[in-house]
């Protein structure tokens, strides 16, 4: 405690300790970078992969998987060879021309070049192209995290691209619990989705009858090999409360 007669010094130093208080604060947390995951609808759009490695074969495979037209640019293609002619899958070579990168919507660099991978994610982002530079995190927009996949449930696993081995460990605990069976109750509750919809019930009603029908019995059944059974049951209950007032 400061005791002083000059009213002024007093304010002065009092102000001097506020500020220094202040400076011992903790900072605020920085955000992570990575931290807003999104789910991207590919299909149809142009995604560039520049690698001609094992990575890029497997990234291009991917999106062209799921829809996108990609473009596989490499210097001299290797494992990316094996790939020509698949289905939503160009391959180019020859020097890089970064009008490839035009109308893309997404880019993964990985040629192995530290400096032509710099390049490349700085044409991408001068196009507004959200880009992926592979293990170098200030040339990256997005990571690309640890997936797992039951037909349309689709669960990802990201660790701010600190530690994807971590993410792998996490993504192989999760595929234990989460089997086969999820992505088969995903598929009949698709042929559901819109019958609920079209009642035009209220959100809060429509919200318990999903929370009914993904918590009730169906899942188990699918899991016993009684598919037909739980499309029944599922069905029941879709009825029974269609017919709620």
């Amino acid at each position: 405690m400061i005791v002083t007669g000059d009213g002024e010094l007093g304010v002065a130093v009092a102000q001097v300790c506020g500020d220094a208080a202040a400076s011992l604060a903790p900072a605020p947390p920085v955000p992570a970078p990575f931290a807003f995951p999104i789910m991207l609808d590919v299909r149809g759009r142009r995604a560039v992969v520049a690698g001609g490695g094992r990575e890029p074969a497997e990234k291009a495979r991917s999106l062209a998987g799921l829809g996108a037209d990609v473009v596989v640019w490499a210097a001299h293609h290797r494992e990316t060879a094996a790939i020509e002619g698949g289905t939503g899958i160009e391959l180019r070579s020859g020097p890089f021309d970064p009008a490839i990168l035009d109308d893309a919507l997404l880019a993964i660099v990985a040629t192995g070049n530290r400096g032509v991978d710099h390049r490349i994610a700085t044409a991408a982002r001068q196009r507004r192209v959200l880009v992926n530079t592979v293990d170098d995190i200030p040339y990256c927009d997005w990571s690309a995290p640890a997936i797992l996949r039951r037909g349309d449930v689709t669960i990802s696993v990201a660790t701010a691209g600190i530690a994807p081995a971590l993410a792998v460990r996490i993504r192989d605990r999760i595929s234990e619990v989460v089997g086969p069976e999820h992505g088969e109750l995903l598929g009949i509750l698709a042929t559901i989705r819109r019958r609920i919809a079209a009642t035009g019930k209220p959100f809060a009603s429509r919200r318990r009858l999903w929370y009914t029908l993904v918590d009730g019995v169906a899942l188990d059944l699918i899991r016993s090999g009684e598919a037909a059974e739980a499309r029944v049951e599922l069905e029941r209950v879709v009825s029974s409360w269609e017919g709620e007032r």
